[in-house]
Parts: C-alpha cells; sequence; structure tokens
C-alpha cells in the first residue's frame, strides 16, 4: 500500500503577508498624511543668499520643505532676476525646491528663499521618523515573499524525499 502525504496548506501565511501588507500601507498613509497636515503649522526660515552654480538649466537648494522663493539675484551683474527668467518647483515628497534657469546663461545666482523648520517640533519629528521608517518596510515585504517562495519550494523538496516507494522482497530472509 503506497501512502501519500498531503501537501503543507501555505494559505494561512499568503493571507497574513497579504493582510500584513494592507495593515502597514494603511498606517504609512495615515502617518504621512498626518505629517504633511503638520508642516504648515511649523516656524519658517529664510535662508539668503544660497549660491546656485548652474552645470546644467537646474539646480535645487539644499535645505528641504521649501515655503517659497523670495528673490533670486545674478551674483556677478548684482540685479534681482525678475520671474520671467527662471521657473520654481517644489517637490511634494520632500519639499526639495528646483530652480530652473531660463535665461540660458550659466552665471551664479544668490537666492532667497524661505523653509519650514522640520526639527522644531516633536509632533513633526515623530510623525516625520516613523513615516520614513515605515517606508522602509517595502524593502521587508520582499524579503518576507522571497522567504515564502523558498519555504514552498523546500516544502516540495522535502515531501519528495518523503514519499514512500512500493519495493519488492526477494523472498529471502
Amino acid at each position: 500500500m503506497e501512502l501519500k502525504k498531503n501537501a503543507v496548506d501555505l494559505t494561512e501565511l499568503a493571507i497574513g503577508v497579504v493582510i500584513l501588507g494592507i495593515v502597514v500601507s494603511i498606517g504609512a498613509y495615515i502617518l504621512i498624511t498626518f505629517r504633511d497636515t503638520k508642516l504648515t503649522d511649523l516656524s519658517t526660515v529664510t535662508t539668503t543668499k544660497e549660491a546656485l552654480s548652474f552645470t546644467n538649466s537646474q539646480d535645487t537648494l539644499s535645505n528641504k520643505w521649501g515655503k517659497s522663493v523670495v528673490s533670486v539675484q545674478n551674483v556677478s551683474t548684482g540685479a534681482v532676476l525678475n520671474s520671467g527668467n527662471y521657473t520654481v518647483s517644489i517637490s511634494p515628497v520632500d519639499g526639495t525646491i528646483t530652480i530652473t534657469n531660463l535665461t540660458n546663461t550659466w552665471q551664479p545666482w544668490d537666492v532667497n528663499y524661505s523653509w519650514y523648520n522640520t526639527s522644531s517640533r516633536a509632533d513633526y519629528s515623530l510623525a516625520n521618523s516613523s513615516a520614513t521608517g515605515i517606508s522602509e518596510f517595502g524593502n521587508w515585504f520582499k524579503i518576507i515573499v522571497i522567504v515564502g517562495v523558498a519555504a514552498v519550494v523546500l516544502s516540495i523538496i522535502f515531501m519528495s524525499f518523503g514519499k514512500s516507494s512500493q519495493g519488492q522482497s526477494t523472498g529471502s530472509y
């Protein structure tokens, strides 16, 4: 009589991984939303005369979570540039201010701008640190999926070694 072993049921593992991914995604969304609503409550800092030396048509300012560009000045002539000579874009992800030079001259500029001081309040810092930490969970989620697939493959291999085989006796003892 040949005995067959049942396959390992990994349905619960798969469901658990999916639920874990959903819960972490919802948590990250809530933290990021809370963090972003607190951003405009923070104090602002004004940076004056940050030098931009364009190697191409765009350059970014050093401080994150920019609020606005107050003025741009040509370093060599001292002239304040009007807004038609450049465009400003602020990243919604981390507030990086990118300035695009529309003048086709690559002379250094001094930029005066304001940005939110994200280190000034604990309610923002805590939510920001937590959101950053949870966003790293995506890397762990990939590892969990890979380990789950490896477990399935190993269980199939081990089950194939555990199969019973029918043998015939030679009649001599």
